[in-house]
């Protein structure tokens, strides 16, 4: 049965066109150290699986330092038809690295990437979405990125499941069947209503809907749940696409209205900002961390 119904897509009576949504999954090759035999690669397996068995196509954010010898794990992403992403070298964050150093990581992971795919990438996702807590970095890093002929990779549905992939770490590493079993449904639960809150957001501020793009992270948690979360997804209503496409959406093409610290929803970012909005997405996640630690 269905967490939520499309009556969260649209109003009773109504004939809205589809909801869309593009998957995206940050911190590749892996983000935590596997749990199981089989390591993060065969975890990788059963996430390319669910994507390929739910016609889901999905972009993949590689930070590059964390490549090493798992470079096959990122060739499974390009061999199934996925696409890779910068999400730059180290992860550091824009709001407190020396900007040299953070451009230099931005600049490294594109050579790497290139060298892995044979060809320019043409997405780029900030890590921990810190776009610039100043003026000068906001626009030095935005200036590389144009040089690169990056496109942002915007994210409508920010969420906490690497709050609950942690947990499920540990879950899994003392051996608790039950408490993954919680965890997973927690998971599946969490992500449906942040759904259901940015689509809220975006008919407040739009009018309408729109094609979002939903973040998740690489971890166990995902790959044992992602199954369960694009059935949830495609019984409420939702068609699969990619980024390229959702990013085609016009939305994603107004003005940033947001200078700040905080890693936010494009949804709150653009113009007019509304980052107050984000109390929601905190109290998630103290709600969360509360229950699972």
């Amino acid at each position: 049965m269905a967490l939520w119904g499309c009556g969260l897509v649209a109003a009773a009576g109504a004939d809205p066109p589809p909801a869309r949504i593009a998957i995206t999954v940050d911190d590749l090759p892996w983000l935590q150290q596997a749990g199981r035999s089989g390591g993060e690669l065969e975890a990788t397996e059963r996430i390319l699986s669910a994507l390929k068995e739910q016609g889901a196509p999905a972009t993949g954010f590689v930070v590059c330092d964390r490549i090493g010898e798992h470079e096959p794990t990122l060739r499974r992403w390009l061999d199934d038809g996925m696409t890779l992403g910068n999400h730059s070298a180290g992860h550091r964050d824009l709001n407190r690295a020396e900007i040299e150093l953070w451009l230099d990581d931005v600049r490294r992971c594109d050579q790497r990437l290139r060298a892995i795919v044979g060809r320019p990438v043409r997405f780029f996702r900030f890590p921990m979405l810190h776009q610039g807590a100043t003026i000068e970095k906001r626009d030095a890093a935005l200036a590389l990125l144009e040089r690169l002929d990056y496109r942002i990779a915007h994210v409508s549905v920010d969420n906490s499941d690497w709050i609950l992939g942690r947990a499920y770490a540990g879950a899994l590493a003392r051996g608790d069947a039950a408490a993954q079993a919680s965890i997973g449904r927690r998971f599946v639960a969490h992500i449906l209503d942040a759904v259901r809150h940015y689509q809220g957001i975006a008919r407040s501020k739009l009018g309408r809907d729109l094609d979002h793009v939903l973040l998740l992270h690489a971890t166990e948690l995902v790959a044992d749940h992602l199954t369960a979360l694009l059935e949830e997804l495609s019984r409420a209503g939702f068609e699969f696409i990619s980024l390229e496409e959702a990013l085609r959406e016009p939305a994603y093409h107004l003005p940033d209205g947001y200078l700040g610290p905080k890693g936010l929803s494009w949804l709150y970012r653009m113009a007019p900002a509304t980052p107050e909005g984000a109390a929601w997405d905190d109290q998630q996640a103290q709600l969360i961390g509360g229950q699972v630690m």
